[in-house]
């Protein structure tokens, strides 16, 4: 009983540890990618043009959602309309 309980203790442990070693790593490569290798900012020439063809209560809302969404992390850069096919 004793021997399975240690087995049993051994293995959770082991993948306790691992589990964690996967979030901390996984953690550290994202911040080292953000760092030195950033996304570049699109330029918002074409925002404005787009943002025309909206009306201001829709655009409102598409702004709205997404700060709801992002929890204030996210920002509208543009808007595009997609074309069926």
């Amino acid at each position: 009983m004793t021997e399975a309980l240690k087995l049993m203790l051994t293995g959770m442990s082991t993948v306790f540890f691992i589990l964690i070693m996967v979030v901390v790593l996984g953690n550290l490569i994202i911040r080292l990618t953000n760092k030195f290798a950033p996304v570049p900012v699109a330029s918002t020439v074409g925002a404005g043009k787009s943002t025309q063809e909206i009306s201001p209560s829709k655009l409102a809302a598409i702004i709205s959602a997404v700060e709801i969404t992002t929890k204030g992390q996210g920002k509208v850069t543009s808007i595009e309309k997609l074309k069926n096919k």
